[in-house]
């Protein structure tokens, strides 16, 4: 698990906990009185929580699913902004922490795709391939010291544009 992924998790459950217990009393308080009397109080604040909890289960998909990192940064940043604009002086935490996240998250790299190489001497046409050993195509030339060509292909697997890894 990557930093800016650990980050946006501790982010999001701390922010998921107040929100959801509110909800949970809000509904188990209407469930006991049998009319939805709170609504007249706490309607502007369910709906809040509401929000709160879409936001932070937006990070958290974001940060797990979407394989562009650039991307994602953006999203998080975008979550912490979303969070302050929503519950004000409440949000600054998650604001900070999410814009932690997307920092880390804009300044990683990507991990780069390994290659596959195979030599083929064009002597006698044998293809050597072998991806543990680099120094595979040394037996050949040791059995073989006459072979002096040798063409190398090197293969770098075709990527779509594989911003996200949903099914």
């Amino acid at each position: 698990m990557k930093l800016y992924q650990k980050l946006t998790l501790i982010t999001a459950v701390l922010g998921l906990v107040v929100p959801l217990l509110g909800v949970f009393a809000y509904v188990f308080i209407n469930s006991l009185t049998g009319i939805p009397i709170l609504a007249l109080f706490l309607g502007t604040a369910v709906l809040i929580a509401v929000v709160i909890i879409a936001i932070n289960i937006t990070a958290i998909v974001v940060a797990f699913y979407i394989k562009n990192t650039k991307l994602v940064g953006m999203i998080l940043i975008s979550c912490g902004i979303v969070l302050f604009l929503t519950v004000q002086i409440w949000g600054i935490p998650g604001l900070a922490l999410y814009i932690v996240s997307g920092i880390i998250a804009l300044r990683e790299k990507p991990t780069p795709i390994p290659r596959k190489y195979t030599i083929k001497c064009l002597t006698c046409g044998k293809e050597l391939k072998d991806i543990n050993n680099p120094d595979f195509a040394k037996d050949h030339l040791a059995d073989n010291p006459t072979h002096l060509e040798y063409r190398v292909f090197v293969e770098t697997p075709f990527t779509t544009d594989a911003t996200s890894k949903f099914p």
